[in-house]
């Protein structure tokens, strides 16, 4: 057998490259999750600890859940796995899960010290007024109309985010949307999770413009639940004044994404602006940025979101640069998104190196652990 000396070396597949570039993209969408449901660049790495065995998973080349593929899947998991840590807040019902109607963190007080496993006070806790929570956020979105993927997704990872065991929360993610006016309330409920109830019905409601029909719904949900009228409507405020916050730094965040990736249009930047304006923008402004998305208007910096608060500058930055890492950036081209990403800091008036610097060791502190079995000897 004779061989071309000049024939191109084929080099062996680096298959732990490849594997650590998976795991790259896995735990900054994981990360922009995290922050943009409000977690703070302190989450993230309880987040990946949490996030610990689906990590090995990503590394052993098994087929999961991922933003760009399988959106909704991803985001029930990446709920359950925030629960505990800092409900994202862009669901409705984060407020009940912040306020401990949840499984996820395990066993609380002095049971911690020696079990993981919840009580049965906290499963019946969390199954009646989990259950109460899923059932009037579900008849607040069937309210206007059948329920959307959207809000079917929003319910699913609510239920999830609870921690019960399959055979308690199996049901509850079937069951047909009931009226208000039906809803069973076993007890008096303790005030704060009252609260955070009833706000999250006014968020599902607020979230694409209030609809008479989901009005009357909430109202009736407060009834129900014996909020006071003058309170009902501060926690009405409150919801619109919260959907209304979102606006902004939700449009800089995906403005922030098209600057930094104007080159992997069409491709990779759509897909991530698309994904971060799901997540960080309610539906009645959603489209009002995606347009601009969709038509792959270039970006142009004139200081539009220059009077953002300083910690939204900051979170904005941080999404755009979670997104630049996405795809495992060589060296080179690192300079080129980090040139851009620089561009847009100095468009808001914020340091775009110190954001940089603290998302560029969370991944490291990531990637080391993973990759240094790797490098072992073999035997």
């Amino acid at each position: 057998m004779t061989m071309d000396a000049y024939a191109p070396v084929q080099s062996p597949p680096d298959l732990a490259t490849a594997a650590l570039s998976r795991l790259v993209s896995h735990i900054t969408a994981d990360a922009l999750f995290a922050l943009a449901g409000g977690g703070g660049i302190d989450s993230l790495e309880p987040m990946s600890k949490r996030r610990g065995e689906v990590y090995v998973a990503v590394l052993q080349g098994q087929r999961l859940h991922t933003m760009l593929e399988s959106f909704d899947g991803w985001l029930v998991e990446m709920t359950r796995a925030m629960a505990p840590i800092a409900a994202p807040t862009f669901l409705p019902m984060a407020d009940v899960l912040a306020e401990k109607v949840t499984l996820e963190a395990g066993a609380r007080g002095l049971r911690g010290l020696f079990s993981s496993k919840p009580s049965d006070k906290d499963v019946q806790r969390v199954k009646r007024n989990g259950f109460l929570a899923a059932r009037a956020l579900r008849a607040v979105f069937a309210a206007d109309g059948p329920m959307d993927a959207e809000e079917r997704r929003n319910v699913a990872a609510f239920i999830g985010a609870l921690g019960l065991p399959d055979a308690d929360s199996s049901p509850l993610y079937s069951e047909v949307p009931v009226a208000a006016s039906q809803l069973d309330v076993y007890g008096d409920l303790e005030p704060a999770v009252a609260r955070a109830l009833l706000r999250g019905a006014w968020l599902a409601a607020a979230w694409d413009s209030i609809d008479p029909r989901e009005e009357e719904t909430v109202r009736t949900v407060a009834q129900k639940i014996s909020i006071p009228p003058q309170e009902v409507e501060a926690l009405r405020a409150e919801a619109v004044a919260r959907v209304d916050a979102r606006r902004a730094a939700g449009l800089a965040a995906v403005e922030a994404v098209r600057y930094v990736l104007t080159d992997r249009v069409p491709g990779l930047g759509v897909q991530l602006a698309s994904n971060v304006g799901l997540l960080m923008l309610p539906r009645r402004y959603r489209d009002e940025a995606l347009a601009h998305v969709g038509h792959w208007t270039k970006v142009q910096l004139s200081q539009r979101h220059k009077d953002l608060p300083s910690e939204q500058k900051v979170l904005v930055l941080a999404i755009a640069w979670l997104c630049g890492l996405y795809e495992d950036p060589t060296v080179g081209r690192r300079a080129l998104l980090r040139a851009r990403h620089d561009r847009f800091a100095a468009d808001l008036g914020e340091d775009g190196a110190k954001v940089r610097a603290a998302i560029d060791q969370w991944v490291s502190d990531v990637l080391a652990p993973a990759a240094y079995p790797m490098t072992a000897d073999p035997k």
